[in-house]
C-alpha cells in the first residue's frame, strides 16, 4: 500500500473531529477489540506519560519529549490534531514517522477495521466476524500504540484526544498521567462544569502511581483532589514541587531560573507565552517523578533539550515583514494566552522589523484604533461550531485593529453569519471572506502584524497557504 492510499483509507473511516455534530457516545469496546486483534500492544509499551487536560496539553507533550531527548533517551510521541501532515500524530525521536512506515501500519492493522466506505469495506476486511468501525481516531492511536510497542522507545508520551476516561488512549499504562489546566471546551460531550469537565479529565489517574497536575481553578482542583483519593492515585501539583523565577520575556521567548526536583539552573523556553512557563512548569514536576526511578534524567540535559523545542501552531511566528504569527486559539483560556503573548511579546518582535512601510487601509470603511498602532494586530479567524467564541475573543478585542473573518475547511465550521454576530457584539471591526487564502491576501494589505487564530484547521490552512508545509515533505 502506498503511502496515499493508506491515508485515503484513513480519510474513509468516521472521523470525529470533522463531523458537523458532536459524537453522542463514547465507548472503549471497538478500540480494545482492535487492539486485542493486534496482540495488545498497549500493554508492551515502555513507560508511557499520558497527557489530559483542555489548555497545554499539547506542548507538555512536546517538552517532555524534547527534555527526554536532551537526556538522550529514545522517545514516542503521539498528538492530535496534526496541523499539515497525519505523521505529525505518530513520531519517533521527535520526527514524524516516514512515510513507508505510515502506510505499513495501516496496512497490518485494516483487515481488522470496517471502513465507513463501501469500497474499501469490500478489499480491506479479512475476517468480517473481526471487523469493527474504527475512528479515524481510534486507528491512529492503534496505529502509534503497535508502533511504541514494536520499536520499544525509552519513554512514549501520548496525548490524550478528548476528556480522558472514555478516550482511546486511556487504553494504556501510564508510569505518570498529567492533566494540565482545565478549562471549558467541549461541553456538549464532557459537561458543563469544571467539576464534570474534570471527572473525564481523572480517569487517567492509576491506582499506586503519581499524577501531577498543572495549575488550576479551585472548583477544577477540589474535583481532581477528590478523584485522586477515590482512585488510590497519588496527586502532585507542579507548583509545588517545581517553580520558575525571573521569568523575562525576550523576542523568541522567556528566559527563567528554574529550581525542581531535578535540580536548579538557567533555561531558555524558544516558545511566546507566560502559558509555555506554566507548562515547562508542569514537564518539569513531570521530569521529577521520572527521576526519582531514572536518575539518568538531569536537569542540564533536559533543559537543554526544551531549549530546542518547536511546536507547530502555538503561537508560530511564520513571517517577520510583515509579522504574521499562526495560533491554535481555539477556547476562552487559549483567548487568554494569546492575548497575554500580544502584550508582553509583540513590542519586541515588532521591534525586530526594521522596515515599517506605511500603513494602508483595509476595504468596508476601516477606521483608526485608539492607542499605539504598534500594538495592534489584523485578527484572521476563525472557529468551529459549538465553541466559546465570544469568551474566546474578549481578552483579544484590545489588540485587535480589524478582524477578518472565515469559515475554516471542516464540516464543522461555524457559520460567518454566527462569527459576525459575536464580533459586531465586542464591537470589532471585521470583513468577511471566502477563503483562508482570500483572508490573509487581504489582512496583509496592511503593514500591521496579522494573527491567526480560532482552530487548528484554520492554523493548517493558513500555514500551508504561507508555505510552511515544505518541512513536512520528507
Amino acid at each position: 500500500m502506498t503511502y496515499a492510499r493508506a491515508v485515503e483509507f484513513l480519510d474513509s473511516l468516521v472521523n470525529y473531529e470533522k463531523l458537523a455534530g458532536p459524537r453522542d457516545e463514547f465507548k472503549l469496546d471497538n478500540i480494545r477489540r482492535l487492539l486485542e486483534l493486534a496482540g495488545h500492544p498497549e500493554r508492551r509499551m515502555r513507560d508511557v506519560i499520558l497527557v489530559a487536560g483542555t489548555k497545554g496539553k499539547g506542548s507538555v507533550c512536546y517538552l517532555l519529549e524534547a527534555a527526554l531527548r536532551g537526556c538522550r533517551f529514545s522517545t514516542g510521541m503521539f498528538v492530535s490534531p496534526h496541523v499539515l501532515d497525519v505523521r505529525e500524530r505518530i513520531q519517533l525521536d521527535g520526527k514524524p514517522i516516514p512515510k513507508s512506515l505510515f502506510a505499513s501500519l495501516v496496512v497490518r492493522l485494516a483487515p481488522f477495521v470496517q471502513s465507513a466506505a463501501p469500497a474499501a469495506r469490500q478489499s480491506s476486511i479479512a475476517n468480517r466476524q473481526s471487523a469493527a468501525p474504527i475512528s479515524y481516531f481510534e486507528m491512529t492511536t492503534a496505529m502509534a500504540f503497535l508502533l511504541f510497542a514494536e520499536r520499544q522507545p525509552d519513554y512514549s508520551v501520548i496525548e490524550v484526544g478528548l476528556g480522558g476516561r472514555l478516550d482511546a488512549t486511556n487504553l494504556s499504562e501510564p508510569v505518570v498521567s498529567v492533566i494540565t489546566r482545565i478549562g471549558y471546551d467541549h461541553l456538549k460531550v464532557l459537561g458543563d462544569t469544571l467539576t464534570k469537565i474534570a471527572g473525564e479529565k481523572a480517569g487517567i489517574m492509576r491506582e499506586r502511581r503519581p499524577v501531577v497536575i498543572g495549575e488550576q481553578e479551585p472548583e477544577a482542583l477540589a474535583a481532581l483532589k477528590r478523584k485522586a483519593h477515590e482512585s488510590g492515585s497519588r496527586l502532585v501539583q507542579s507548583a509545588s514541587v517545581a517553580s520558575v523565577r525571573s521569568v523575562e520575556s525576550v523576542r523568541t521567548g522567556s528566559l527563567m531560573t528554574a529550581r525542581c526536583r531535578l535540580g536548579n539552573g538557567n533555561l531558555y523556553l524558544p516558545l511566546l507565552g507566560a502559558h509555555q512557563v506554566e507548562n515547562c512548569r508542569t514537564a518539569l514536576a513531570v521530569l521529577g517523578e521520572l527521576a526519582a526511578h531514572d536518575r539518568r534524567i538531569k536537569f542540564g540535559p533536559a533543559a537543554r533539550g526544551m531549549g530546542t523545542v518547536s511546536i507547530p501552531a502555538r503561537c508560530q511566528v511564520v513571517r517577520q515583514r510583515p509579522l504574521v504569527i499562526v495560533d491554535s486559539c481555539h477556547n476562552p483560556e487559549s483567548g487568554r494566552a494569546l492575548a497575554n503573548v500580544l502584550r508582553d511579546h509583540l513590542p519586541r518582535l515588532q521591534a525586530g522589523n526594521h522596515r515599517h512601510a506605511h500603513l494602508r487601509s483595509l476595504p468596508e470603511g476601516e477606521t483608526r484604533g485608539k492607542g499605539d498602532q504598534s500594538l495592534k494586530v489584523i485578527l484572521v479567524y476563525g472557529s468551529l461550531s459549538g465553541k466559546l467564541v465570544e469568551e474566546t475573543v474578549a481578552p483579544l478585542a484590545p489588540f485587535v485593529h480589524r478582524a477578518v473573518l472565515v469559515k475554516p475547511d471542516n464540516p464543522r465550521a461555524m457559520p460567518l453569519a454566527e462569527l459576525k454576530r459575536v464580533f459586531s457584539h465586542r464591537h470589532i471591526a471585521h470583513v468577511t471572506t471566502l477563503n483562508v487564502r482570500a483572508a490573509l491576501s487581504l489582512a496583509r494589505q496592511s503593514a500591521m502584524p496579522v494573527v491567526v487564530a480560532g482552530s487548528f484547521y484554520l492554523a493548517g490552512e493558513a500555514l500551508k497557504v504561507l508555505g510552511r508545509s515544505r518541512a513536512q515533505r520528507r
